[in-house]
């Protein structure tokens, strides 16, 4: 009864929790971009890989670490006593080994210590661009939601200018057409209002994923334009390519050329000789035979020394090895040259794209002037009893339409600063406290 109670109670709860629904979180830029480096999936399997390649290097630590095995193995002996798989039979055996001296070991080491560097970078990179991903998500987010509500005002505007016109028709003031072009400006209105939150919705969810959020809430935009820079840091406002250092890809390809050159050095190491200490003890029994066949039986023996290994043939195999590496160091120098120029290029074009925003800015600014000012002029006229109300709505809606393209070449300029602090690898850290 107490399980059944249990039960009833937990289903209870959850379906509580489902009908709640999601929960509303108002969110920011500089939150949206610390999540994206904190949470995001992709960032999270890059600082997997750097992980992974740590362990490799603490693996390859441990071969030069004291070896010690013991094994036990009975069996008759019929004849001489003969090794079985190398090792003499024994009631009890131990076995030492210390690497000495091993020129491979080493390189190995330095190769995976640069590719723990270059998968830092690219962890680095790969956050930037997160960031990145996740800003102009946000800005086209927080855009949409300021569209929402401008279109809805506008069509509340056509709907007062209806209901005027409807009026003035039944006067015979105005004409029948009059009136359906009012319903269709009001229906062209509705579907741009329509459209605009199904973008918002997607945006939205596609946010969510980036910051690797789950279904469990609904993000809301925080106003971020009260000082003009919706949010953006002043140290990404230049209009220049800002001096920076080494960009995180063009690190991690160096870290990458730098692990190929070790891993032909290590290949190359195949040619030298290694030395290792060595120890064995074996307790041996009579059932075996020894006593038979040797002059003279110690049950317990024991050696210690070092074992010399030195090359003499290593076929062609060593060459192909370092042959390859080559390739590979060539192969990744031609792409660090293709990354630099490309991301040379990205900058060009993101100064290019922010001194556009704000020209077309400044031109934004202009038409709204020009519109709220001819408002008041058709606002002073009405008063007169110079114009109609339905003039003055009229106007308010070519008001709202340039208060839009404002606020969008605004939410321009911003992207535009953000992708010009991504391609110089600065955007994480102009957002972290």
């Amino acid at each position: 009864m107490n399980r059944f109670l249990a039960c009833f109670l937990l289903i209870a709860v959850r379906a509580g929790i489902a009908a709640d629904g999601p929960v509303d979180r108002p969110i920011g830029l500089r939150e949206v971009v610390q999540l994206a480096n904190a949470q995001n999936p992709e960032v999270q399997l890059a600082r997997l890989d750097v992980e992974k390649s740590e362990s490799d290097l603490r693996l390859i630590r441990t071969e030069r670490s004291v070896r010690v095995s013991a094994a036990s193995g009975l069996g008759a002996t019929s004849g001489i006593p003969q090794s079985i798989q190398g090792a003499t039979p024994s009631v009890a055996q131990v076995t030492l080994r210390q690497p000495l001296l091993d020129f491979e070991r080493p390189r190995r080491a330095h190769g995976t210590r640069a590719l723990i560097e270059s998968g830092e970078h690219a962890a680095t990179a790969t956050a930037e661009k997160a960031a990145h991903r996740a800003g102009s998500l946000y800005l086209d987010f927080e855009l949409a939601s300021r569209e929402i509500e401008r279109l809805e005002s506008e069509v509340a505007s056509f709907e007062r200018i209806e209901g005027l016109t409807v009026a003035r028709v039944e006067e015979g003031s105005e004409i029948p057409l009059a009136l359906a072009r009012v319903r269709l400006d009001r229906a062209r209105a509705t579907e741009r209002l329509a459209a605009s939150v199904e973008r918002f919705d997607l945006l939205e969810a596609d946010l969510r994923w980036t910051l690797g959020l789950g279904e469990g809430v609904r993000l809301k935009p925080l106003p971020t334009d009260t000082d003009g820079s919706l949010g953006v840091p002043r140290s990404l406002w230049p209009t220049v390519h800002p001096s920076s250092p080494v960009h995180p890809e063009l690190a991690g390809i160096d870290a990458r050329i730098r692990a190929a050159r070790h891993k032909a050095r290590e290949a190359r190491s195949a040619r030298y000789p290694s030395l290792d200490i060595v120890g064995q003890y074996a307790m041996l029994a009579r059932f075996n035979n020894y006593d038979d066949y040797f002059r003279r039986f110690e049950r317990h023996n024991w050696q210690a020394g070092v074992a010399l290994q030195v090359p003499l043939f290593t076929g062609r195999g060593l060459a192909e090895r370092v042959a390859r590496a080559r390739i590979e160091e060539r192969e990744l120098e031609i792409q660090q040259e293709a990354k630099r120029a490309s991301i040379d290029m990205q900058a060009r074009r993101a100064v290019v794209a922010v001194r556009e925003a704000e020209r077309l800015g400044g031109l934004a600014q202009q038409e709204l002037d020009y519109a709220r000012e001819s408002l008041d002029v058709l606002m002073a006229r009405f008063d007169e009893g110079l114009v109609t109300l339905a003039e003055v709505e009229r106007a308010r809606v070519v008001e709202s339409t340039a208060w839009g393209a404002f606020v969008e070449t605004r939410y321009r300029l911003a992207k535009a600063r953000l992708a010009l602090a991504y391609s110089s690898g600065r955007l994480g850290a102009a957002f972290t406290d």
